[in-house]
């Protein structure tokens, strides 16, 4: 199977996913998904004038790869999902945690075709560290498998064990 040579490689099968699952999940909602990779999230919401959904938008200073918008009536909701091509670091893995306790996305994902890291595969699935993952009530973040030929998540991969997208 052909290797991703680089992270942005990755963008459009993963924008595709994205906007088909939201779509999925948010049926009467406006739908669209983007490559946020190369600016910071408060240009982003600036340039799509979205601050009027995000009183805190000035301080989402972080690049997310890929970036789910989803408005609903009144309301506006953020996606994230972080692309890796190398296994899954704990580095990875707080990065966008990080980002999830600042912005408070509806989703926010971590995809690597390689998987998880030995150090990650010991916390989460050994150790049972899921509360690691939690970055606001019982909003978590999610880690699978990204399967380059079906260009979809492996589902019997996604973590934490147990719980859907």
């Amino acid at each position: 199977m052909m290797k991703y040579s680089s992270e942005k490689e990755i963008y459009p099968d993963v924008i595709y996913w994205l906007n088909s699952y939201l779509q999925h999940k948010y049926p009467k909602s406006t739908i669209n998904s983007y490559d946020t990779s190369r600016e910071n999230l408060c240009e982003f919401i600036r340039r799509h004038k979205l601050s009027k959904y995000f009183s805190e938008s000035e301080t989402y200073v972080v690049k997310v790869d890929v970036t789910g918008v989803v408005i609903y009536k009144e309301k506006c909701f953020l996606a994230f999902v972080e692309c890796k091509i190398n296994s899954i670091s704990l580095k990875d893995v707080s990065q966008i945690i990080g980002y999830s306790k600042v912005v408070k996305p509806v989703l926010s994902l971590i995809i690597s075709p390689q998987g998880i890291s030995a150090p990650v595969n010991r916390l989460i699935n050994i150790y049972r560290r899921y509360d690691v993952l939690t970055y606001q009530d019982d909003l978590k973040v999610r880690i699978a498998k990204w399967n380059k030929s079906t260009k979809d998540i492996e589902i019997s991969t996604l973590l934490p064990h147990g719980e859907h997208l």
